[in-house]
């Protein structure tokens, strides 16, 4: 409670003292379009990718947002069913989702133990969205996880920008269907108003791998007064998944492509729900405020055949017991923030403070005997304030941020546990020079620290019986780019080095939780260098390439060893042509061989896919027919150890999807 109030103190404190010394003067009136949430809590001078509203559309088939981002510099998804829907994961220059601060208008996505974000329990996020904006590198996360490896932002629909309404159908291979439709007012007066309602539904590539699951989207703004306004945001989705985060070993995925570890006893059922509630104004022509409260809930439950988790991946001589384990979790996510923008020229300044609450209870149990293996309860609290700001001469602009930020872990169950503290101090500076109106330069340096998640503190267990760290890991990134934006031609290449302190590095193995497990190195890097390209040679050709090369680095135990799970390179091109009402595109997608396991042993294969797209609109109908790796090649998306052998995730073969969509 003294850090929350310490951080409020400081908050309130540097508002007022600018509120009553900077009254209304010269400085340009700032209006309230200008006041993005984006702007309050991920700034920075590096050149970031951003999907518009037009993107998302265009590219939303119902699949989870994973695979969408993989199109950017450093990116690349991959999924337990094989196909896109059901539990699926990105990987941001090798670094996964927990390691990503994940936030939806400055909400925290990530939950507060584990930091993971399961797209699962978000049906069709992407069909309420206004933009997605993705940084790499290192950055200071005012809300949510540690930006370790990069940030996500999820904007949610423009309720003034975004008017069109529209009903939406789409069918494809494995048996998966999507329907849905979104209304959207526009305002009317001093309200708008944004309603969307979705089922979708897949068997999965992989044997009993379904997914079945349903959403809706509710956005409401009031705008009180010419420079202010409210909005109220509530989302609801559930899931229901065959599950399917075990592999299969190469000979069984010989003799059937299809063949899911998992056994088909093993499922899960999860409702999640979040709420915001964002006050957005300018308290004079120099003062923008923005504060916004939070509430985050999910319930529900994954069952574990315990028999086919210890023969497949632990001993193959384990005796069966006949048991199937049912895990139910439930969690509430409760925050805010605050956030002060001060509009001084050659200044700007922002400060703020952002605070959360988190619990999550924990119950197994065993199916056949009915009987209660465990009840525990985590507890998680954050707390963060910063300063940054930003100094422009001419086409100079220098900016700086710093954050102190408070977390702490408790646990209740059958065994004593004492309260983990962490306080940690992160900073950045970077620059940018706009030398010209075509050419600019920026750089980069950014220290942030992160937190051991509960999984890896517990060693991948529900329940608490050793533990294994508690050690926070740090990340020094420098980073340093160019930028050319020409009419027809633009390109961004960043060339990057991030140096590790007690990384938590991936070493091959499965926790009986399903998430991966982690162990510290003592020093580790990653470098490497991104490209993004967009060219124009005639007016409706499109040629884009998002391309990456990276070394990534780790000693342990004496050894230099490759990063799990980090491809050396990745490369996406696309072309797309537009005429007569038709949107035509061919995408290439390569990816690099990766290791698996710590001792670098075993390896996934490298990967080239090929996808195609043709859409036709008419008046206010678009239907499209999509196909997937056109040239059905066989490869491995993931891979973990096994009892005896390399267990392997394999990409779907060939398939299709068509659809329409009509607008109103």
């Amino acid at each position: 409670m003294k850090h929350l109030l310490l951080s409020f103190v400081f908050c309130i404190a540097t508002l007022l003292s600018y509120a009553h010394a900077h009254e209304p003067n010269d400085t340009i009136a700032h209006s309230l379009d200008e006041v993005s949430v984006v702007s309050f809590y991920r700034v920075n001078l590096r050149t970031g990718t951003t999907l518009s509203r037009d993107d998302i559309t265009i590219q939303n088939k119902g699949q989870e947002p994973s695979f969408i981002m993989a199109r950017m510099p450093s990116v690349f998804a991959y999924s337990d069913t094989g196909n896109e829907y059901g539990y699926s994961y990105f990987r941001m220059r090798g670094m996964d989702q927990t390691r990503i601060n994940i936030t939806l208008d400055g909400m925290p996505l990530n939950d507060g133990e584990d930091m993971g974000v399961y797209f699962s329990n978000f049906p069709d996020l992407l069909s309420s969205m206004h933009s997605i904006k993705v940084e790499n590198g290192a950055s200071i996360a005012n809300n949510g996880a540690a930006g370790y490896a990069g940030s996500v932002n999820f904007e949610s629909i423009n309720l003034e920008r975004d008017t069109t309404s529209s009903a939406y159908a789409g069918y494809g291979s494995f048996n998966t269907l999507k329907v849905g439709a979104e209304y959207n007012t526009g305002r009317k007066g001093n309200f708008a108003g944004h309603f969307k309602v979705t089922h979708q539904q897949s068997d999965g590539f992989r044997e009993h791998a379904y997914n079945n699951a349903q959403s809706a989207f509710v956005k409401l703004g009031w705008y009180i007064a010419p420079q202010h306004k409210l909005d109220l945001l509530s989302f609801i989705g559930q899931s229901r998944n065959g599950m399917a985060w075990i592999g299969a070993s190469a000979q069984e995925l010989l003799q059937s492509p299809s063949t899911n570890g998992c056994s088909e006893a093993e499922i899960d059922h999860y409702i999640q729900n979040i709420n915001k509630l964002q006050y957005q104004g300018m308290l004079s022509d120099n003062i923008s405020l923005t504060a916004a409260a939070y509430y985050n809930y999910a319930d529900g439950y994954y069952t574990f055949d315990i028999d086919n988790y210890m023969i497949k991946v632990y001993d193959p001589a384990w005796q069966h017991t006949g048991e199937i384990d049912r895990y139910d979790q439930r969690f509430h996510y409760i925050g805010g923030n605050i956030a002060a923008k001060f509009y001084l020229t050659p200044f700007e300044i922002t400060t703020g403070i952002n605070a959360s609450t988190f619990n999550r209870r924990h119950v197994g149990s065993n199916n056949l005997q009915e009987e209660l293996l465990w009840d525990n309860t985590g507890y998680k609290n954050d707390i963060s304030a910063f300063v940054k700001g930003s100094y422009t001469y001419r086409r100079l602009t220098i900016g700086a941020n710093i954050q102190y930020r408070h977390a702490d872990f408790d646990y209740r169950g059958d065994k004593p546990f004492e309260r983990i503290n962490w306080d940690f101090i992160n900073w950045s500076g970077n620059m940018r020079w706009q030398f010209n109106n075509h050419h600019a330069i920026y750089a980069s340096a950014t220290q942030t620290h992160r937190e051991p998640t509960r999984s890896d503190m517990f060693g991948g267990e529900e329940n608490f019986t050793t533990l294994y760290t508690t050690q926070a890991e740090s990340v020094t990134d420098y980073e340093l780019g160019y930028n050319i934006t020409l009419s027809n031609f633009t390109t961004n290449i960043n060339l990057y080095y991030m140096d590790f302190a007690n990384e938590l590095i991936l070493n091959g193995a499965m926790g009986t939780n399903g998430q991966p497990i982690h162990v510290n190195a003592a020093q580790s890097y990653r470098t490497g260098v991104e490209l993004s390209v967009q060219y124009y040679p005639i007016k409706n050709l499109r040629l884009a390439n998002n391309s990456s090369y990276s070394i990534n680095q780790v000693e342990h135990e004496d050894e230099t060893l490759t990063h799990i799970l980090s491809p050396t390179w990745l490369v996406n091109q696309e072309i797309a042509y537009n005429i007569a009402g038709f949107d035509i595109s061919l995408s290439m997608r390569y990816r690099s061989a990766m290791y698996f396991d710590l001792t670098n042993l075993y390896s996934i294969t490298p990967s080239l896919r090929f996808n195609a797209s043709v859409a036709y609109t008419y008046r206010n109908i678009t239907a499209g027919i999509h196909l997937n790796n056109i040239f059905n090649e066989r490869s491995y998306s993931n891979g973990m150890m096994g009892a005896t052998a390399p267990l392997y995730f394999i990409d779907s073969p060939r398939n299709f999807w068509v659809d329409v969509r009509v607008r109103f």
